[in-house]
């Protein structure tokens, strides 16, 4: 399966490989392993196994049909950089849940900087 937005998501078994169409594709690549790096053992995030020149290849989880709002409040309280407005992280594509049903982010390589693009 498939999925584009600005980056090309190949979803297979047991890993997603997202691929950048663009530039601000290839900034959220780089900004998930940064906030991989720094948050791994305090928020539910995605497992990050690799990433290069923005190219990730991540866990893959099961997708939910809905996000609960204390959830999003939950992971902005954890991660300083998505104190911002402009973030999607209440779309409930961008989340999953692991085996033992918590809510995980799969999505986690927006921020401020890249928001500001989809303006333009």
């Amino acid at each position: 399966m498939f999925r584009i937005s600005t980056r090309l998501a190949i979803l297979l078994k047991d890993i997603v490989i997202k691929i950048p169409l663009e530039c601000k594709g290839m900034l959220q690549g780089i900004n998930e392993k940064i906030i991989w790096k720094k948050y791994k053992d305090v928020a539910p995030l995605a497992e990050l196994k690799f990433e290069f020149l923005g190219i990730i290849i991540q866990k893959r989880y099961k997708h939910v049909d809905f996000i609960p709002m204390e959830e999003v409040d939950r992971i902005k309280a954890i991660i300083s950089e998505f104190q911002f407005e402009n973030g999607d992280l209440w779309n409930y594509e961008n989340w999953g849940v692991d085996e033992e049903g918590n809510y995980i982010l799969l999505d986690y390589g927006n921020s401020e900087y890249v928001a500001s693009l989809y303006k333009r």
